[in-house]
């Protein structure tokens, strides 16, 4: 069991390890969204070959109970994904981190119970 612990802990380093070198972070996801606009002469109104007006990329997130949203220029794009990304990671790290936590918390339990059990 001791091996065990060692083991996750060892794991749990690497994830902080990992999480040090994630860098620039952004929550939310990333749409592309073309228009119509008003004017009735405009490309984007032909019934026979309508062509909207686009993409436009539009970043929506929630962060303490409230929803935003933001268009994003093409020029900034790759950062905007970039950062999606990182936070995606960081997000998979510290969930394996919680679960690798609750694994130890258990395996030390049980390792204290054991000890516990041949004291008595």
């Amino acid at each position: 069991m001791k091996k065990q612990l060692t083991k996750i802990e060892k794991q749990i380093q690497k994830i902080k390890d990992e999480i040090i070198t994630i860098g620039e972070l952004r929550p939310g996801s990333l749409s592309k969204q073309y228009n119509v606009c008003g004017n009735p002469s405009c490309k984007c109104k032909d019934p026979n070959n309508p062509k909207k007006h686009g993409p436009y990329y539009q970043i929506s997130y929630c962060r303490k109970g409230k929803s935003s949203s933001a268009f994003v220029r093409s020029e900034s794009l790759a950062d905007v994904e970039m950062q999606l990304a990182n936070y995606k990671r960081l997000m998979e790290l510290v969930n394996l981190w919680i679960d690798l936590a609750l694994e130890h918390s258990k395996l030390k339990l049980n390792l204290t119970r054991n000890k516990n059990k041949k004291e008595q």
